[in-house]
């Protein structure tokens, strides 16, 4: 991922970008969680308070192992594809019942019936810093809009879809990510390519599409996820 130093307005680095409170700590985005070590040296920080970072991290360990699970097609810590996931259930027991609840074996693979609550708090979360992080722009009191899907579940003409990035109506806020491709491109307008954090675990792409922001992930090379950001009405 590019090395993009933002210089957005900094009373934004007043508030946690998830609540408006104070930011006494930085929140990762994904969470680390999702990423393999050695972690990448440019993961994306925002400022956020303790209680918005700490209380998520459960429902950050149970996506990102349900993923895992789900993608490697077994619930047994020795046949998952990441080691992080495998030592995580292995020292979790009550994690990795919770997860075995939530799948079961069919002759074609895995059936997995997740907590679509916690699924959908932990996305809208990485959503929202994804945004801050590349917009300048705090989305803690929009509309949340989730949806996920396996990219193996999808044909190749919606797969294009997914992939394909929409030009912005609007320039993003002066400084911010966004706004310096434009000056490093001499392009007219914001290029919204897909960033790679981590190649196979994260990449993630942000369509600023004036009163709402779309943002793109995909997660273990495995779920397509899309946060829709609105202004509530």
């Amino acid at each position: 991922m590019r090395h993009l130093k933002p210089f957005v307005d900094r009373r934004l680095a007043g508030y946690c970008i998830y609540c408006f409170g104070p930011p006494n700590t930085r929140d990762h985005v994904p969470p680390r969680i999702f990423l393999d070590e050695p972690y990448p040296d440019n993961v994306p920080v925002v400022p956020a308070c303790d209680r918005c970072n700490q209380e998520a991290s459960l429902d950050e360990q149970y996506v990102a192992c349900l993923v895992e699970v789900a993608a490697s097609g077994s619930t047994d810590p020795g046949r998952l594809r990441r080691p992080k996931i495998s030592r995580t259930l292995t020292r979790r027991p009550a994690l990795a019942a919770l997860i075995t609840q939530s799948v079961v074996e069919t002759q074609d693979g895995l059936a997995v019936t997740p907590d679509h609550q916690r699924v959908e708090r932990v996305f809208a979360k990485i959503g929202r810093g994804v945004r801050t992080f590349e917009t300048g722009e705090l989305s803690g009191d929009d509309v949340a809009t989730v949806t996920y899907r396996p990219l193996s579940e999808l044909d190749a003409d919606a797969v294009a879809r997914f992939y394909e990035i929409q030009p912005p109506d609007l320039l993003p806020e002066v400084g911010s990510r966004m706004m310096q491709r434009v000056l490093i491109t001499n392009e007219k307008r914001v290029t919204n390519e897909w960033e790679v954090l981590q190649p196979g675990q994260f990449e993630y792409a942000v369509e600023y599409l004036g009163s709402m922001t779309r943002v793109k992930f995909v997660v273990g090379n495995y779920l397509a996820v899309e946060v829709d950001l609105e202004k509530a009405e």
